[in-house]
């Protein structure tokens, strides 16, 4: 049943290469807006919460296939960028796939900062500013690091939820691991066993990733005991 891949081990192993790489710029994206964006939607100047709140809206109320199509097509009018050859893909359609990939999980990763931030006792924000240290430094040296403690299963699910959804780049032409699929069972006519190899492949890409979120919560847990 799997005989083809002897001939086209070496495409899903490309295929592979390239989720990891657009997986990582997405989470890495991910985690910078939604900084960004929590500590607008947290702000005291309600024009940056307002902005905060329609991006998190957008994102979340429409379908990531129609961002990462919308974003590629407008990014590909606005952007010149060189078609040059990466893993199989260019990096035309590799750079804004990524970047699509980064604001959708940036509007998720902003609420799930949020939900951290707001389960941190106030006591905590109140002893900072005693201290006399101003609000940003009380919010990512006391606040933001206790928050993050709290977070990291459902940041880390969010991550794992971002490698699946990687997969939608096959719509503007990105050869990772579902488009490496199909191609392979166009070319053997047959879609089950190619889809099945790329089923395994996502498996073993998130329970990695999930064994690696756990070995940092408990990392993180040992530290904070030591602390205390």
């Amino acid at each position: 049943m799997f005989d083809f891949l002897k001939q086209y081990y070496p495409v899903f192993v490309e295929g592979t290469a390239q989720t990891i790489i657009i997986s990582i710029i997405g989470i890495l994206i991910g985690i910078l807006l939604g900084l960004i964006f929590v500590m607008m939607r947290l702000s005291k100047i309600k024009v940056l919460s307002y902005i905060a709140r329609v991006y998190i809206a957008i994102v979340r109320g429409t379908p990531a296939m129609i961002q990462v199509m919308l974003i590629y097509y407008t990014l590909s009018k606005v952007l010149e960028v060189p078609q040059i050859q990466f893993l199989g893909s260019g990096l035309d359609r590799v750079i804004p796939g990524s970047i699509a990939l980064g604001i959708n999980s940036g509007a998720y990763t902003a609420e799930i900062f949020r939900s951290g931030i707001i389960s941190i006792p106030k006591g905590q924000t109140e002893a900072g500013l005693s201290l006399g240290l101003s609000d940003r430094t009380t919010m990512f040296s006391i606040v933001l690091p206790q928050a993050v403690r709290n977070i990291l299963p459902a940041l880390g699910n969010e991550f794992i939820s971002l490698v699946k959804e990687s997969s939608v780049l096959f719509y503007i032409g990105v050869q990772e691991v579902t488009a490496q699929a199909l191609g392979v069972g166009g070319t053997l006519y047959d879609f089950v066993p190619p889809l099945i190899v790329a089923a395994l492949i996502y498996f073993v890409l998130t329970l990695i990733l999930s064994q690696l979120m756990q070995l940092l919560e408990k990392k993180m847990g040992r530290k904070y005991l030591q602390s205390n």
